[in-house]
């Protein structure tokens, strides 16, 4: 069994060395080509190396490689990653590997770089590493290279590359389970610890997640004294209504500074955007990037768009027809399940719900095979960057799941005008989808428990003399990490159900608050034991989910107002007053954009970001600028003493005139920039 290699710093040798990535190869995978991919991974970066540590796995024949990092090179990587990290005055500021003694912890590289921070740098690194003069993969002459390619691309994109991950550690992760899923616990999540081992996607929406379901507690209580002291419908209607409002627009804006208080303290939330590599699933002719000057896939625009408005979105609108379709047949067998009822005197009243159950059985059918086809589509479009598919699959799934999960309830309150069905409606499918959810999240971490154990492989890993390396090649063997857009989704689907409807069932905040409270144990149990431990980047906030909360709780405010107006009670006072329709339309109207700029008030005098935090960061880019100021008149300096030692060196020549003296300094400043 091989070594591991030594780090380029002498200081950084150490008898142990922690692995952080796995790269496995495909299995007949010719030597040659794991040699050379050793010898890139190890290299200085001035012969096109990336100065990382690498195992050869198992043996040396094997496909396996394992790569860690020593302490040098994860800060200097940490510095053109661009981590912001803790100075010795309490400020969060961009980590300059020069000034590194004068951050907390640096001398201790677990302290200072959480794990999920080291195995993002390594990935960035690897990423990083491109050809210098190979004309092909070594071993595999036929697969060309390209000067300046990136060789961890290109190795996916010829499936030499079979997958790679970072690696779990088991110490942290069974601390970090028994404070996060267990049962036992119930205080709030160690969202600082999901950080670290986890990374910043994941503990941000896992804050969200807490932070929602503890929003809808005085709703909850709301809804329930409601229900409890059977108030009359209208001042129901009215109080749930102005409570919605209020409730939807202060949960957003709350949740913003929260979030940014969360990205200050991780560093996330100054971090420059770095240039994308393209997908490794993007294709397209081979050319210069006019950026890189590297040669890369190109795929013109012009088709990309083509395919989005002649396939994606007759796609989508026919999917569309689909769900409008399920919402015909749906009423159609509500009027007929009314009249038999109504004829059968001795026919169960469960029998009214059958068709709310059977419609909402079809929507969640229809959720999951749309997202399975807009999954397809949406890699078909090949967009090149990851931030580009992430954000064209989330709108076509998003204005699908609205229409899909929404349609049927606002076609019974805005046509039919039928409180008593829309209550009836929406408390199925609260309770169904629940249902079904909470039986997928509680029967897959079940089976896993019960059954995958069961196998001869899963055994060696509770075992205590099991090989570290076959602990590793477990962890391969799991299923890769979705991601958190179904859960997102989840969460937008529910923050549309409180906002919008809850004053006809005010029981939606409690239902939806139950069900979070499991969620939360069911979603992180999974992701600690059913799961390979995903790459994820740093994040500083939800993204476009941000957006589309937003967007719900803006139409919480009309939906609200048009229910109090159709309200029998509204209408029955209407009557009495002989109040007209049209009237009726515009006080509504009027009532309704009162609302409307009283939420975007309270939008703007709720700062997004906390006081504590502006001034953080404006003394921050204060010293910056000061201490740009001191370099340049520090360079200033200096030209004047190397133009006086010219003049004198010159015997009586004049030296620069004025204007190469102004060009010369400006150009030293420009460096300097």
């Amino acid at each position: 069994m091989g070594s591991w290699t030594r780090p380029t710093c002498k200081c950084c040798i150490s008898k142990a060395v922690q692995p952080l990535v796995a790269l496995e190869l495909i299995e007949d995978i010719n030597m040659e080509t794991k040699r050379w991919l050793m010898t890139r991974i190890q290299a200085e970066k001035i012969v096109g190396g990336a100065e990382l540590m690498v195992h050869p796995g198992e043996d040396d024949d094997g496909n396996m490689l394992l790569v860690s990092a020593s302490q040098h090179v994860l800060l200097r990587a940490a510095e053109v990653v661009g981590l912001y990290k803790l100075y010795k005055d309490g400020s969060m500021i961009a980590f300059s590997y020069r000034d590194s003694r004068n951050f907390q912890n640096s001398d201790n590289i677990n302290e200072f770089l959480t794990l999920a921070e080291r195995q993002f740098i390594i990935l960035r690194t690897l990423e990083n590493i491109k050809v210098v003069d190979e004309k092909y993969i070594p071993g595999y002459p036929t697969e060309t290279l390209y000067p300046g390619e990136a060789i961890f691309n290109r190795l996916q994109k010829s499936k030499i590359l079979h997958t790679f991950y970072p690696l779990h550690d088991e110490q942290i992760l069974c601390k970090l389970g028994a404070r996060w899923h267990s049962y036992t616990n119930l205080s709030l999540q160690p969202i600082d610890s999901i950080y670290s081992y986890f990374g910043g996607s994941v503990a941000m929406y896992f804050s969200f997640l807490e932070f929602f379901t503890c929003s809808l507690m005085p709703i909850a209580a709301f809804g329930a004294a409601v229900v409890l002291l059977s108030m009359d419908t209208i001042d129901k209607c009215i109080l749930f209504s102005v409570f919605n409002m209020i409730w939807s627009t202060v949960v957003m804006e709350l949740w913003k500074r929260h979030s940014s208080v969360l990205s200050y303290t991780w560093g996330t939330m100054q971090m420059n955007s770095q240039f994308e590599e393209p997908r490794v699933d993007y294709k397209g002719s081979m050319g210069i990037n006019p950026i890189t000057h590297r040669y890369q896939p190109y795929y013109p625009a012009w088709r990309r768009k083509l395919k989005i408005w002649c396939v994606s979105v007759p796609v989508l609108c026919l999917f569309l027809s689909f769900s409008l379709f399920g919402m015909y047949v749906f009423f159609r067998m509500e009027a007929l399940v009314k009249a038999y009822y109504s004829e059968n005197d001795g026919c169960w009243a469960c029998v009214l719900y059958l068709p709310s159950i059977l419609h909402t059985l079809y929507v969640t059918g229809m959720n999951s095979l749309y997202k399975m086809v807009a999954e397809v589509l949406t890699e078909w479009e090949n967009h090149r960057l990851e931030s580009s598919y992430q954000n064209h699959l989330t709108i076509k799934v998003l204005v699908f799941r609205f229409v899909n999960c929404f349609a049927a309830l606002f076609y019974i309150s805005i046509y039919l005008q039928d409180l008593e069905l829309l209550r009836k409606k929406l408390a199925s499918l609260l309770v169904l989808t629940q249902i079904i959810n909470q039986l997928i999240e509680t029967s897959v971490p079940y089976l896993y428990k019960t059954i995958m154990r069961k196998g001869a492989g899963l055994k060696k890993m509770t075992m205590e003399n099991t090989p570290d390396i076959d602990k590793i090649k477990l962890q391969g063997e799991m299923s890769s990490f979705p991601g958190m857009f179904d859960e997102y989704m989840e969460l937008f689907v529910q923050f549309g159900y409180v906002s919008l409807f809850s004053c006809i069932y005010p029981l939606t905040a409690l239902l939806v608050m139950v069900n979070n409270i499991t969620e939360i144990r069911m979603d992180a149990m999974k992701l600690c034991h059913l799961f390979r431990k995903p790459f994820i980047s740093p994040a500083a906030n939800i993204g476009v989910w941000q957006t589309a909360f937003e967007i719900i709780g803006f139409l919480s405010v009309i939906s609200n107002c048009f229910l109090i107006s159709i309200s029998p009670q509204v209408e029955g006072y209407c009557a009495e007053n002989n109040i007209t329709p049209k009237n009726v339309l515009i006080w509504t109207v009027g009532i309704e954009h009162a609302l409307l700029a009283i939420k975007i008030i309270l939008a703007f005098a709720i700062p997004d970001v906390p006081q504590w935090v502006k001034l953080r960061i404006e003394r921050v880019e204060y010293q910056s600028l000061q201490a740009l100021k001191h370099k340049l008149a520090e360079a200033d300096k200096d030209d004047s003493r190397e133009m006086a030692a010219k003049e004198t060196l010159s015997d009586g020549t004049t030296g620069f005139n004025s204007a190469e003296s102004s060009l010369y300094t400006s150009n030293k400043q420009l460096n300097l920039l």
